[in-house]
């Protein structure tokens, strides 16, 4: 065969093209710094593939999906990051003394956390998290915690997953740390299971619009940590992953960027918080929140006042419960032609439908309080509209408020019990509350309505994959990939927000080769 011929380097012409590719499928920002390892990258890249030109190579890049296993060598040039386990002292003294503290009070009687570690690189921050957590809480054991650990380097969540790691690792640890969760293993020492297995890895990328959902179980968080991520993004892409961190936050949650990363004009939503030396952001919450040695910024900084919503009942008992008056949004209507004057009264009341639908579209903006106050009245003019319970439910399963979404959901089955949408969420809560086989069988149902419900199908998979069933994964997420195939790339997949078919089969492909590499 003869050899491939490929230039030492790339034209201005070619680099601002792969870099425009980069930037647009990754969301990763390649300033001066770093022209040379993008140019390594590419260089190696079309060696490795066998391309016979640079031409080859962008055009192989540009037609394949960026979760397809060609994109991971280079993604994995551009994101190397140095990390290690208890990194930044200043952060983790706050999570040690003040954060974490206030969320396990928080949620001393639900027993309940979720954080997500964005970003994680190589593991040592959601492990960090993890053995922080084992030190604090006594029962953690008797406690439903997820750590949520994603990345974009598929490679880097290989190794994290591994849990082996070098003396490298642990320079800013404790020898008691390395001695008490890790086991010597050869030249590396591993990670005990009892952490490991607090921790739950997948692949994300945060510049696609994924996430609050909890399909990718990116919902309802209490602490996200995305450090020595964004620094490296464009301003514009920066701006839409910190208002869906805001979104994907519980109320009063937290959330913790790098150093030099809190730049205030991208976290305007968030109430500013200094601990210590160290900078966060807070969801704006009722909670009362008392942090030691904690001061506001500034008077700009504190959340402004606004109208409270009337109040709704914590947790739907009985279809008679009384409903307090809620004002519902008149949708926009033509008006009448002048030689046609309204016959009845110009502020004609709006149908349950048209409040309800009022309701969905205050949702689909990520207003999800003025949407419960529309869906509740809703149900008021209309005891019987059925989906509108169905909202309720969702809104409060992404709020993390479980026990009131299957409330909701019961009312909504108990008028229709074959509303395949409530068996479907109640799947989901199912999962959030650790009973899988509560929810392998809310997804059967949903099957039994609904063979081609793909979301069931998906969900199957997943929870068969954890389970050690590789055939009977394999064969739900078959079904659903022939499903979304059937489906336009860009069309957003039934019940699920915000995914599109074509990100769903990527996702079922990159866990297929997660969990079989």
């Amino acid at each position: 065969m003869t050899d491939i011929l490929l230039p030492q380097n790339l034209s201005q012409h070619d680099y601002m093209r792969f870099r425009d590719l980069v930037i647009e499928r990754t969301g990763l920002e390649i300033g001066l710094r770093r022209r040379v390892t993008l140019v390594n990258g590419v260089l190696e890249g079309a060696v490795h593939t066998r391309c016979e030109n640079l031409e080859q190579y962008f055009t192989l890049l540009k037609s394949t999906q960026t979760e397809d296993s060609l994109w991971d060598d280079l993604i994995c040039k551009l994101t190397v990051g140095e990390t290690y386990f208890f990194r930044n002292p200043s952060h983790i003294e706050a999570l040690r003394a003040h954060i974490l503290p206030d969320l396990i009070s928080r949620h001393r009687k639900d027993k309940r956390l979720r954080i997500w570690s964005a970003g994680c690189s190589t593991g040592e921050e959601p492990y960090t998290l993890a053995i922080m957590l084992r030190r604090m809480v006594s029962d953690i054991d008797d406690w439903n915690v997820l750590i949520l650990a994603t990345d974009i380097n598929r490679e880097s969540l290989k190794k994290a997953q591994a849990g082996h790691y070098r003396k490298w690792s642990f320079r800013q640890s404790h020898l008691a740390i390395k001695n008490i969760f890790f086991k010597p293993s050869g030249d590396t020492f591993e990670i005990l299971p009892s952490v490991r297995e607090m921790v739950t890895f997948a692949y994300l990328n945060l510049a696609e619009g994924s996430y609050p959902s909890l399909v990718t179980n990116t919902n309802a968080m209490d602490l996200i940590l995305c450090r020595n991520v964004i620094i490296y993004l464009p301003k514009s892409v920066t701006a839409a992953i910190t208002s869906r961190f805001y979104q994907s936050l519980s109320s009063g949650g937290w959330l913790v960027v790098g150093a030099s990363e809190t730049n205030h004009k991208y976290y305007q939503q968030f109430v500013t918080r200094n601990i210590g030396a160290a900078t966060f952001y807070q969801k704006d919450s009722a909670i009362p929140t008392t942090l030691p040695g904690d001061d506001l910024k500034n008077a700009a900084a504190l959340p402004k006042k606004s109208k409270k919503p009337a109040p709704l009942p914590p947790t739907p008992i009985m279809p008679s419960v009384l409903l307090p008056p809620v004002t519902p949004v008149v949708p926009p209507s033509r008006s009448p032609a002048p030689e046609e004057p309204p016959q009845t009264s110009p502020h004609q009341a709006p149908t349950p439908a048209e409040i309800y639908q009022a309701g969905l579209d205050l949702y689909a903006q990520g207003q999800f309080e003025e949407a419960t106050g529309q869906y509740m009245a809703a149900i008021e003019t209309d005891p019987n509209m059925v989906m509108a319970y169905h909202q309720m439910a969702r809104i409060r399963a992404n709020q993390g408020r479980l026990e009131e979404a299957q409330s909701w959901c019961q009312l909504a089955l108990d008028r229709a019990p074959e509303l395949l949408e409530a068996h479907y969420t109640l799947a989901l809560i199912f999962i959030e509350e650790n009973i899988p086989d509560q929810a392998i069988r809310q997804f059967k149902k949903v099957l039994y309505l609904d063979p081609n419900y793909i979301l069931a199908h998906f969900g199957l998979g997943n929870l068969y994959q954890k389970n050690d069933q590789p055939e009977k994964a394999s064969r739900h997420f078959a079904w659903a990939i022939r499903l979304a195939g059937r489906m336009t790339p860009e069309q957003v997949v039934p019940g699920s927000d915000v995914l599109t078919a074509d990100q769903l089969i990527n996702m079922i492909n990159t866990t297929r080769r997660f969990n079989s590499g």
